[in-house]
């Protein structure tokens, strides 16, 4: 009898979570939001395996961590963040050794995985939260492709940029067995490929933030192509200029470069994340609402900001908003919001972290 009630719950949830995708607003038009139409589910396993071999095709066309290298990259950004400002950033990796630093505004930070120690992060900066600007730039370098698991909804599309076809991939993590339907909706990350060089053109982590990557004169470093540089978006205003400055082969590996030498032992781990997607419910009189809520009108905020060791949300800025009238009130609930991480287990590396916060806001209910 549990069981039963349990299978009719979840059938239950899975209803009202589908009801509530369709009452959702479209998201905003943007010059590089490319699936304007319906796009397509997978419907078989062929379809899903074309769907993320486009993505690893792609990644492999450009990849350059698939061999050692020396990239160095610039940027500029602007909107009104403590980070924004002029940055020089340079990654060098060989064998096991793999350093990174990046200078910008009130910024000096030099990261250390010496071969001879692995997995430890030997560094500069012990407590300081990494910017957010310093980990957007560096995840739309690194960290665009996602691994795409058995609970992921896959959705494809066709679209054009400037006149050149696109085919284009739509993804939720967690979907379960939820379907969508439409055009992108909020929940989806998109990645749009140009359709004659197999090359990632355009990335959105989330609807209102948009990579577009230049290879115009793309830089060919072994048999890869690297782009050019590329540009972010926020709102439809580019809030970053990124610049390849070069990409060769890096230093021997007995080089001072890759000496820990004067930096201190940081912990095991990574100093920063890819980004994470979190998504919230607020109602009337700002209380949570579960699905079981009915909404009569529902809008949506998109927020971004960076999360701190302590799990202490800062450098907030909106995204995307269907209802601009809410958007000081949504500010408001990031203001208290916290990811629950605690004090962290020793010899971990104290990480910060690149968040999207997605919020449905039901204005009314029963």
């Amino acid at each position: 009898m549990g069981s039963s009630f349990r299978n009719v719950g979840a059938l239950l949830l899975a209803f009202l979570e589908v009801a509530l995708a369709q009452t959702l607003p479209p998201v905003p038009a943007d010059p590089l939001e490319l699936v304007t139409g319906a796009a397509q589910t997978v419907q078989d396993a062929q379809q899903r395996a074309e769907a993320i071999a486009l993505l690893n095709n792609a990644r492999a066309l450009s990849n350059v961590r698939a061999q050692p290298y020396d990239l160095k990259t610039s940027f500029s950004s602007s909107g009104g963040l403590a980070s924004d400002g002029n940055w020089m950033l340079e990654d060098i990796a060989r064998g096991r050794h793999y350093r990174w630093t990046a200078q910008g505004p009130n910024y000096s930070a030099v990261n250390l995985y010496p071969e001879s120690v692995q997995g430890v992060l030997y560094g500069n900066q012990s407590s300081a939260a990494t910017p957010l600007r310093l980990m957007q730039v560096r995840n739309a370098i690194f960290f665009v492709y996602p691994m795409i698991g058995p609970y992921a909804s896959v959705r494809t599309a066709t679209g054009l940029l400037n006149g050149t076809p696109q085919h284009c991939v739509l993804v939720v993590f967690g979907a379960g067995d939820r379907t969508f339907t439409g055009a992108r909706n909020w929940q989806e990350s998109e990645h749009c490929v140009d359709a004659q060089t197999g090359l990632l053109t355009t990335y959105s982590a989330a609807p209102g933030m948009y990579v577009h990557y230049d290879y115009s004169s793309g830089i060919r470093f072994h048999d890869k192509m690297i782009p050019t540089g590329f540009t972010i978006t926020q709102a439809g205003q580019a809030v970053v200029e990124a610049k390849t400055m070069s990409v060769t082969d890096p230093p021997d590996a007995k080089d001072p470069v890759f000496s820990p030498a004067g930096l201190a032992e940081l912990g095991v781990g990574r100093a920063t994340n890819p980004p994470m997607n979190f998504r919230s419910r607020i109602g009337a009189g700002g209380r949570w609402f579960s699905p079981a809520v009915n909404p009569t009108s529902l809008q949506v905020v998109v927020l971004h900001g960076n999360v701190a060791a302590d799990g202490h949300l800062s450098e907030v800025e909106i995204l995307a908003s269907s209802d601009a009238s809410l958007n000081q009130d949504v500010l408001r609930h990031a203001k208290e919001w916290r990811q629950m991480r605690g004090p962290g287990q020793p010899g971990a590396t104290l990480q910060s972290q690149e968040m999207i916060l997605t919020y449905e806001y039901a204005t009314s209910g029963r």
